[in-house]
């Protein structure tokens, strides 16, 4: 009988062994360790919510957890993600991901949280929910007690063939007084007191989005009455992840213009420009608008899901 891997916190001098054991485990993750590296980051905070699985024996790493919670807001109780839970091949099917979970909720319930949740937590979510296609990890959530909720669904677009020109676009947009640019350093301020109105996580994206240099973003405008710029709609890419693109919005007024496509097709120029050859629209809802744009396919599925402490 093979014994359980411990499960200890774990440590900066972890890293290297932990960064391995991502690249093994998330064989559907070209990018495991940018990944990893993004989860590991965001726990800074609460350094406890680091968890490593080490083989009895010689004490290998063997798996990974990190979770993250996010304080109690409005009616929204305080709520656990499970952000990452990656256990080596060499080590599934033994017990290792359930000891990392169990030991997750344990420390995510202390903290305070009401609820557990594997779903993505906005703005520094590497995933929507679990990719379907780990299938032990969807054994592992409904064996442990949480219920399926709505599902995220992803689409890719491949950036070799891909239509992304849109100088005619631009020309004819710029007639009708909306101008298209890259989002600057300068725009920080005016950007992000307008981004507020858009409710939700994105505006803490698209200050992610400033943090590059250049800024990963493309925005459009409208002179106002008074010689100013007025934002009017916005697009980012690779916020979390290089190869994503989103968030991306459009004012009301000036949908059907055509300038969600302009914007879109700016931000995948970008990422081809950067040797990527296939990105990916996050968590999508317009499916109709971004086939019909850039010839986008459906692709990955994520399952989340809920848990009440």
């Amino acid at each position: 009988m093979t014994n359980l891997p411990a499960v200890h916190t774990a440590t900066e001098d972890d890293l290297p062994a932990l960064r391995s054991v991502a690249r093994a485990a998330l064989v559907h993750d070209d990018d495991a360790q940018d990944v990893f590296n993004l989860l590991w980051a965001q726990t800074a905070a609460r350094p406890q919510l680091r968890i490593i699985a080490r083989r009895e024996g010689d004490g290998a790493p063997v798996g990974a957890a990190l979770a993250a919670l996010r304080p109690a807001t409005g009616t929204t109780p305080a709520t656990g993600h499970i952000d990452l839970l990656a256990v080596h091949p060499d080590a599934q099917g033994i017990g290792t991901g359930r000891a990392l979970l169990t030991r997750a909720e344990e420390l995510l319930a202390a903290a305070g949280a009401k609820r557990l949740m594997f779903r993505g937590r906005p703005p520094y979510y590497a995933w929507p929910g679990i990719d379907i296609r780990y299938t032990r990890a969807v054994c592992l959530a409904e064996s442990s007690g949480y219920t399926r909720g709505p599902e995220g669904l992803n689409m890719s677009v491949d950036l070799r063939t891909a239509p992304l020109e849109t100088a005619d676009d631009e020309k004819r947009l710029a007639a009708v007084g909306v101008g298209i640019r890259r989002l600057a350093p300068e725009d920080e301020k005016s950007f992000l007191a307008w981004m507020a109105q858009w409710g939700g996580s994105w505006d803490g994206e698209a200050a992610r989005a400033l943090s590059y240099d250049p800024p990963r973003g493309h925005v459009a405008v409208r002179e106002t009455v008074d010689g100013q710029e007025a934002f009017v709609g916005f697009a980012c890419h690779g916020v979390n992840r290089r190869s994503w693109f989103g968030p991306m919005g459009t004012e009301s007024s000036e949908r059907g213009l055509g300038v969600g496509t302009v914007l879109l097709r700016r931000c995948l120029a970008d990422q081809r420009e950067l040797g990527i050859e296939e990105a990916e629209i996050g968590w999508t809802a317009p499916i109709h608008f971004y086939a019909r744009a850039v010839d986008a396919r459906l692709g990955r599925v994520f399952w989340t899901y809920t848990k009440t402490v």
